[in-house]
């Protein structure tokens, strides 16, 4: 695989590139037409095709949600049949063709501020891709989700946590199941209650965990511990639970147990 990962003037760039056996020409009609794109672009697509032509994407499951900042973008570079570059909502996305002698390549890149969520990004325009190639005609097996965004989260370094300024400890990760899911996971045959003590799931190795502090399910818990409070967050992301774990404190010996527990969680 050719992902990238990298931060420019404060944003996060990923890009993707891949090689196809088709001319510039059926390719830019696939990336371009409403028709063809309804075939492997995640939402439907209405696009005035000139330079500062507006674009609306619809998601099948909500057709009549209204036209938003989030659903609507303005067309920024276009070059047909070479380059096509727009907004959706605050992200860019820059489709670049170049010819070669076996076809084009295909170049993506995708500027935007949710870093944490580039394994699902990766992973959902690897299976747009794959689309792609179908309809062009190729013959491409199916790949599992769940795989590819595991794979794009240990390639890009997303398991990693950070110990913020005050010596605390952060993660932020992405995962593949329902809040609601993860939450059962987590709790196992205990509830988690404030007063009580934690769940074991929620606690990493080495830590001595005091009363639960608060608890709503399936979005937060905290808990005290000798150096300050553990946090477990869980809110809607990109395909699964968004997980963002705090622990305030002296916390950098457990930066390496907390990573354990989450990708045995997310395993």
């Amino acid at each position: 695989m050719t992902e990238t990962l990298s931060s420019e003037n404060g944003r996060t760039v990923l890009r993707m590139r891949r090689e196809l056996r088709h001319p510039v020409e059926k390719v830019w009609r696939a990336i371009t037409e409403p028709s063809q794109l309804a075939e492997w672009f995640p939402a439907a697509v209405e696009l005035d095709l000139r330079l500062d032509g507006a674009i609306k994407f619809t998601f099948e499951q909500d057709p009549g949600a209204p036209v938003d900042e989030q659903s609507s973008g303005v067309i920024r570079a276009y070059e047909p049949p070479h380059v096509l570059e727009y907004t959706w909502g605050v992200e860019v996305l820059r489709w670049e063709l170049v010819p070669n002698a076996d076809g084009c390549t295909l170049h993506l890149t995708a500027t935007y501020d949710d870093r944490a969520g580039s394994a699902s990004f990766s992973g959902g325009w690897t299976l747009c891709f794959d689309a792609l190639a179908r309809v062009l005609g190729d013959t491409v097996p199916q790949q599992d989700y769940r795989e590819l965004h595991e794979h794009f989260v240990k390639v890009f370094g997303l398991d990693q946590g950070v110990l913020t300024d005050d010596g605390g400890v952060r993660f932020e990760r992405q995962l593949v199941q329902p809040k609601e899911a993860v939450w059962k996971l987590l709790t196992g045959a205990q509830t988690a209650t404030a007063g009580s003590p934690p769940p074991a799931g929620f606690v990493a190795k080495g830590i001595e965990p005091g009363p639960v502090a608060d608890a709503e399910e399936p979005v937060r818990l905290t808990y005290t511990w000798s150096g300050g409070e553990v946090t477990w967050a869980f809110r809607d992301g990109n395909g699964g639970a968004r997980l963002v774990l705090t622990q305030t404190g002296p916390a950098a010996d457990y930066l390496n147990p907390w990573r354990e527990l989450i990708e045995a969680l997310a395993r």
